[in-house]
């Protein structure tokens, strides 16, 4: 299984904590929750960083159940 990182994807008033392998993915799946869509032209506007330790802890306090193929967590904060 690949490891994950946590990243915090972000536009100009909204923002996700999502767990991904690198940062494009993280983009891919905050635009689907941000946007609507992983291919929405805004997609390129989104700024992807490392979380800060509160975002960190938000992430983990209402983490998705793990498990399956598609572990993919990602909440909006």
């Amino acid at each position: 299984m690949t490891d994950r990182r946590l990243f915090v994807v972000e536009d100009s008033r909204r923002r996700v904590v999502a767990s991904a392998r690198d940062a494009g993915q993280a983009r891919t799946i905050a635009a689907m929750m941000l946007l609507g869509s992983p291919h929405a032209p805004e997609r390129g506007a989104l700024v992807v960083r490392e979380p800060e330790e509160e975002e960190r802890a938000a992430f983990e306090a209402r983490r998705p159940k793990r498990g399956g193929d598609a572990d993919l967590g990602a909440i909006q904060l």
